[in-house]
């Protein structure tokens, strides 16, 4: 009970703080259109059945914030002086269906997206009934007072609902007079519907679970759903600016953008109350066009917004308020929400809500006078019970077709217990819902999720607050922003064994993450260990999923950013440089060092190899030498006359080999080895004599 009480009153908190300056502004610039926007500018322009005023009472009605009760003593005041009913069906249409400040409103709490969407579909609604109803006659005995009256009923300020008159007093008086009507009036005729409108936001915030719709009932798109919050619509009863934080909490819980979209269209504008009115003052027959084209075009709109831009509008959805605003806007917004809270106790204090339990009075009046009227026979006719069932099948049948494309499998369960689970692509017949459900699931695709960030990993990444915040062993905080790769491997788990996979992959990725950080200091994993806390990360998140069991396999994960709070990033940016600076020089030494050290080792092989190879001739050339020598010593010992005369001649072939030689002699030059000379002319050489032979050593006698 404590915890529902929790989230009922932290979702209404979050609305206000989210939406209360957007509620602001859209009372303020209403309250500006309603004192500077005289009545006779519209009436003027809607006076004639033709297009033209069709157009312009469109687009008049669509910035004019009134709600579904206030709108109608407005269209019966343009009724009486003159405007067409054309016209007035294209004003009855667009006015309740937006506004300033549910423009501003919506754009605060669905993203600019459905901001623009929103009024261009209820202006587009508008002038279609308006120009269907050009084509209609005006029906007989249609009288007009009924209308004045009822309306009058419905509010008892029809006069201040109408935009101010055509006198110009001073502008200031004009402003304070602009203020007052829209922090004042307006805010007084829609306060009790806005309260309502946070009390329903806060409950189904409470009672349902997460992806109610999409998981549960099975109504992420599709006709269904866009029928049924039709027909919920209508009881309901809220204006646009209380219907929209309903639609917000509606999308959290997984109703389709689409079907929030038919939600915020329908309701302000086909609530029983206004229908009863609307009667007598359109016609039953331009009645009919009336709710059959806002019923048509916005569930063209809504398919057209599931089709084109339905994860847009989501993530827009639910990204309002999941990272806090932090500076001078935070602060603004949270001023806002002290200053809306305070001019609604004020209302309160002021009126009671009274209009708005008269409002609420009238629609129960106009729900039991249609109930009292209804006829359960007149479902059989003929022409209605075709539509019924021609309705029918169009919702049921779509609902037992399960598709399956290529890359998933299918699932198949009935009355709850999964009769099928490995089913391959084509397509398949199952049970309507509830009774069988079938579900397709992705297998081939790679899922990717964000933790501590938000938007695309290529481009700017926001953070997500305090989901990117880890403590370090050394007691730092530091900012990381990560990423996680996986693929289902069990369709059936992982479609039907935990309600939301990214959230506890998430859960996990952040658990291993705090358990790391907070047993490494902050350079380690900024700096020098960031590529092994990567690592030790992915490996423990690997175990951590398969230990789950939830169906699928990680694949990657990874470190994108890390970097310390946005405070102190200069500085822990120009520490990290630091140290990597130091690590660098530190690894450039020691590659010089080892550079030197291979250098020296090699010079020094160098010189030690070529000492030996030195060695090794020198000392195989002496062997050689050796060897001869011994060889000759041997022979002269043999012949040493021989040997001696051998050694001499030799040496003089040697001597005498190179140069010319020439004898000179006193008739003339002779060349030695030429034979010029005739013979006898030169006495015969005389040959030195040979050196004495040397007597072999003899040993001394010892020296007694």
């Amino acid at each position: 009970m404590i915890g529902f009480l929790g989230a009922v009153l932290g979702q209404t908190a979050n609305v206000l703080y989210e939406g209360s300056f957007y509620i602001l502004l859209g009372f303020f610039v209403a309250g500006l259109l309603h004192e500077f926007l005289p009545t006779s500018l519209i009436t003027r322009h809607l006076g004639q059945e033709r297009p033209r005023s069709v157009l312009l009472a469109a687009l008049f009605g669509a910035p004019i914030p009134l709600c579904s009760c206030g709108v109608l003593p407005a269209a019966a005041a343009l009724r009486r002086k003159g405007a067409s009913r054309s016209a007035l069906m294209a004003f009855l249409i667009s006015t309740p269906e937006t506004g300033v400040d549910s423009v501003a409103l919506t754009w605060g709490l669905l993203g600019p997206l459905m901001a623009v969407v929103r009024p261009l579909v209820a202006i587009a609604t508008g002038i279609a009934a308006g120009l269907l109803g050009l084509f209609v006659r005006d029906d007989a005995g249609a009288s007009e007072s009924e209308p004045l009256a009822a309306a009058c009923h419905a509010h008892d300020h029809a006069g201040e609902a109408a935009p101010g008159d055509a006198s110009a007093p001073p502008w200031r008086t004009r402003l304070r007079a602009a203020i007052g009507y829209g922090f004042g009036s307006l805010l007084d005729e829609i306060a009790f519907w806005l309260v309502v409108g946070l009390a329903l936001t806060g409950l189904l915030a409470g009672l349902l679970p997460n992806d109610f719709f999409s998981s549960v009932l099975g109504w992420d798109r599709g006709l269904l759903p866009m029928l049924a919050m039709a027909a919920a619509s209508v009881p309901l009863y809220l204006c646009a600016s209380a219907s929209t934080p309903v639609a917000a909490a509606l999308i959290a819980k997984g109703l389709s953008p689409g079907a929030a979209l038919v939600f915020l269209l329908v309701g302000p504008a086909t609530n029983a109350a206004t229908v009863a009115v609307a009667r007598p003052l359109l016609g039953p027959r331009r009645l009919r066009i009336y709710l059959l084209t806002i019923l048509a075009l916005s569930l063209a709109a809504g398919f057209a917004l599931d089709l084109l831009a339905a994860d847009t509008v989501r993530a827009s959805t639910l990204g309002a308020g999941a990272a806090p605003d932090r500076g001078v806007f935070g602060f603004v917004k949270l001023l806002a929400a002290v200053s809306f809270t305070a001019l609604l106790a004020w209302s309160f204090q002021r009126t009671r809500f009274r209009e708005g339990r008269r409002d609420a009075a009238e629609q129960m009046r106009a729900l039991r006078a249609a109930l009292s009227g209804f006829e359960p026979r007149s479902l059989l006719r003929p022409p209605l019970l075709a539509t019924l069932v021609a309705l029918a099948l169009a919702v049921v049948v779509p609902r037992m077709l399960l598709i399956v494309e290529p890359g998933q499998r299918g699932i198949v369960q009935r009355f709850g217990r999964v009769v099928a689970s490995d089913l391959g692509p084509g397509l398949h017949l199952h049970w309507p819902a509830p009774l069988g459900r079938g579900v397709a699931v992705d297998v081939d695709w790679v899922r990717q999720l964000t933790v501590g960030f938000r938007g695309n990993p290529a481009a700017a990444r926001v953070s997500a607050g305090d989901e990117a915040y880890y403590l370090t062993a050394d007691e730092n905080l530091i900012d990381i922003r990560s990423t996680v790769n996986y693929r289902v491997r069990d369709p059936a788990r992982f479609a039907l064994g935990v309600e939301n996979a990214d959230a506890l992959i998430g859960a996990l990725a952040r658990g291993v993450l705090v358990r790391i950080a907070t047993s490494r200091s902050i350079d380690a994993i900024y700096a020098t260990g960031r590529l092994d806390v990567e690592k030790s990360w992915r490996e423990a998140l690997a175990r951590a999923v398969d230990a789950a069991g939830i169906g699928v396999e990680l694949l990657d994960a990874r470190l994108l950013d890390v970097h310390a709070p946005e405070s102190v990033h200069d500085a822990f940016r120009d520490v990290a440089s630091a140290v990597e600076d130091r690590e660098r020089e530190i690894h450039d030494a020691n590659g010089y060092g080892a550079e030197r050290r291979n250098e020296g080792a090699g010079e020094s092989a160098t010189l030690v190899e070529a000492a030996r190879a030195e060695a090794t001739r020198v000392a195989k050339q002496a062997a050689g030498d050796a060897a001869a020598f011994a060889g000759l010593a041997s022979v002269d010992a043999a012949q040493p006359a021989v040997t001696e005369q051998r050694l001499w001649l030799e040496a003089l072939e040697r001597a005498l080999a190179a140069p010319r030689k020439f004898i000179h002699a006193a008739h003339g030059d002779v060349d030695l080895w030429s034979g010029n000379a005739p013979p006898g002319s030169l006495p015969p050489l005389a040959l030195p004599a040979a050196p004495p032979p040397v007597p072999p050593a003899t040993k001394e006698p010892a020296t007694p």
